[in-house]
């Protein structure tokens, strides 16, 4: 059986830990959009998934069964323009290589992280554990969801773990994870259509080139 928008709603309103919702007006919601690429100086937006917009005019304090905001990340992304500007791996992928341990400063070795100007925004969500979420802003699918991608700094590897931003609350909300056969079309889908770009996700080729003389 399919699992919509509305159950999703249902179980969110069903397990959310925070008592006193904080709903942002729909005004508000209806004027967000997000930043399409990664790129900080190619500005253009598109509409933020269906899923996020009903979250946020629900319960900008959503709060998880592990305690966890939520959407602590995503509402601190939004310009003064509405606009939820994209978050990188660069820091991530900075600490979790060790980079903070051989005398230069993060700033020095900028970009750590492939800054291909084709490279989709990364909205992070706030994730109980190890890992670092986001929200994949590529192309909405028949729901206006986007990919849910998931990021493993030991590795340097970024994924997509979850069809849509629905798949992925599901699985917090409810402590464990479902599958439908809606959600396994879809992401093979997105695999097919974002293939391409994932390839693109590695740390940035001239980073080894600037630790050359850097103490072991």
């Amino acid at each position: 059986m399919a699992f919509s928008l509305a159950d999703l709603m249902d179980v969110v309103h069903k397990h959310n830990r925070n008592p006193t919702p904080k709903p942002m007006p729909v005004d508000e919601v209806d004027r967000l959009r997000v930043r399409k690429y990664r790129d900080p100086q190619n500005s253009e937006t598109v509409a933020l998934p269906e899923s996020l917009k009903a979250l946020l005019a629900y319960d900008c304090q959503l709060t998880s069964p592990y305690g966890q905001r939520v959407l602590e990340s995503v509402l601190n992304a939004i310009d003064e323009h509405g606009v939820l500007l994209s978050d990188s791996l660069d820091e991530e992928a900075y600490y979790m290589n060790g980079l903070d341990m051989i005398g230069l400063d993060f700033e020095e070795l900028m970009p750590v992280w492939n800054n291909d100007p084709r490279l989709p925004a990364l909205i992070r969500l706030c994730h109980p554990g190890d890992q670092q979420v986001f929200i994949y802003v590529t192309e909405r699918d028949e729901q206006g969801e986007y990919p849910v991608v998931r990021f493993e700094g030991k590795e340097n590897e970024l994924w997509l773990a979850e069809s849509s931003l629905i798949e992925y609350l599901q699985g917090i909300f409810t402590g464990g994870k479902e599958s439908h056969d809606e959600w396994q079309h879809q992401q093979a889908l997105n695999e097919s259509r974002d293939g391409a770009l994932l390839e693109l996700e590695y740390i940035h080729e001239d980073l080894y080139a600037r630790l050359e003389g850097c103490p072991d």
